[in-house]
């Protein structure tokens, strides 16, 4: 009777903690590879061709579940998995470098009482530890040398968007480190990277889920909430600066270039939004897509691309957001793409826009920039 009650609580606060559900893949790129998570491995590619360099991890030690976007830095990739572990994975050959896992109090042999979490969002590191949020709340940091927890924040809710680590410089006004985390609990907390402990918080009027970007020139940073509206927060005063209100929730970040904010809402909506010294000017707004547009659009000499749950990507131009091509895929288009220029030496070859999807059959696609038509494709194999 005892250890059927116990059962029962286990089973109540796994299910607090959350599970996984279909999985889509996160890609990000460095100037050799691109990285793609999706389900059980993180695969390694080539740009190029789209053959594959490495899987991680092996075959037999597959019990992870990947949905965030792998983070690289000095040889090193770093990613959460749906068991709030994070991996450190050697760049070149794949390998485990060390695994965190955090601690849980043990009930019964495999059985805890503690629930599991979720690492959605990518991390953020300095010189000598990394930084990332968790699914239903709080922000970690652990050693690069070894996986050891240094601290943990505590957030009132999830924290889904990569925290912004930015070092001291005294000519914007940070005399020392600070990292920067948005929430679900509405806030954007700053936080000192040694201690864990909090310096200040705003309340954004609503939860943030995606990720923070940050703009160097004015010390401010940009970021989309779940009451459809677009943030701009002055990190020196602590003070939201303006807000820019959309036709539905913002979830991905904006893509910043020339004083222009481009993002997209769950409604399909894109925006070309201009910063000036009043605040937000709008410069145009297009309905693209059918569906929600998740992710931060990517940006090329003259195009906006972005994807959607419709399942199709779309490319318009900067200047006014007309169509200039669009390209079904076999899944929804949830997460950010890859922009990987074409070889200078071979005239034949284009720039592409690499694309993860929700299907396995189809997991990345790479597009011609110029067309959206098919250079190669990516399916997984399991």
């Amino acid at each position: 009777m005892i250890i059927g009650v116990l059962l029962a609580l286990v089973l109540l606060l796994t299910a607090c903690g959350g599970v996984a559900g279909d999985s889509w893949a996160g890609i990000s790129s460095d100037e050799n590879l691109i990285y793609v998570s999706y389900g059980r491995r993180v695969v390694a590619i080539n740009p190029a061709s789209g053959a594959t360099k490495w899987e991680y991890p092996d075959e037999d030690d597959r019990d992870a579940n990947f949905y965030a976007i792998p983070v690289m830095d000095a040889g090193t990739l770093y990613i959460g998995d749906y068991k709030g572990n994070l991996h450190a994975v050697d760049l070149e050959t794949g390998k485990k470098k060390w695994l965190y896992e955090p601690d849980k109090e043990e009930l019964l042999g495999p059985i805890s009482l503690t629930p599991g979490d979720r690492v959605i969002s990518g991390v953020a590191v300095d010189s000598n530890k990394v930084f990332f949020g968790l699914g239903s709340r709080n922000v970690v940091a652990v050693s690069r040398e070894n996986a050891e927890e240094v601290w943990t924040f505590k957030t009132d809710h999830g924290v889904w968007g990569t925290p912004l680590y930015i070092p001291a410089n005294a000519e914007n006004g940070h005399d020392h480190a600070v990292l920067y985390v948005v929430s679900l609990d509405h806030n954007l907390y700053a936080i000192d990277p040694e201690t864990g402990k909090e310096i200040w918080r705003v309340d954004l009027g609503g939860a943030a889920p995606g990720n923070m970007v940050y703009d160097e020139a004015r010390n401010w940073v940009y970021v989309g909430t779940f009451v459809s509206e677009l943030l701009a927060i002055d990190l020196g005063s602590h003070r939201i600066v303006d807000r820019y209100a959309t036709e539905d929730w913002v979830w991905g970040s904006p893509a910043l270039e020339d004083d222009i904010l481009y993002f997209g809402d769950l409604a399909g909506h894109l925006y070309a939004v201009r910063i000036t010294g009043e605040g937000f000017e709008q410069e145009w707004k297009q309905t693209v897509a059918e569906d929600a547009i998740r992710g931060t659009p990517l940006l090329t000499e003259d195009l906006v691309v972005v994807g959607s749950r419709d399942k199709r990507v779309y490319a318009v131009l900067k200047s006014d957001g007309s169509d200039k091509w669009n390209r079904a895929t076999k899944g929804e288009v949830l997460t950010e793409m890859v922009f990987v220029p074409a070889n200078e030496a071979d005239e034949e070859v284009s720039d592409l826009v690499v694309v993860g999807t929700s299907e396995r059959e189809e997991l990345v696609i790479a597009l011609k920039s110029d067309s959206g038509d098919v250079d190669w494709r990516y399916s997984d194999k399991d």
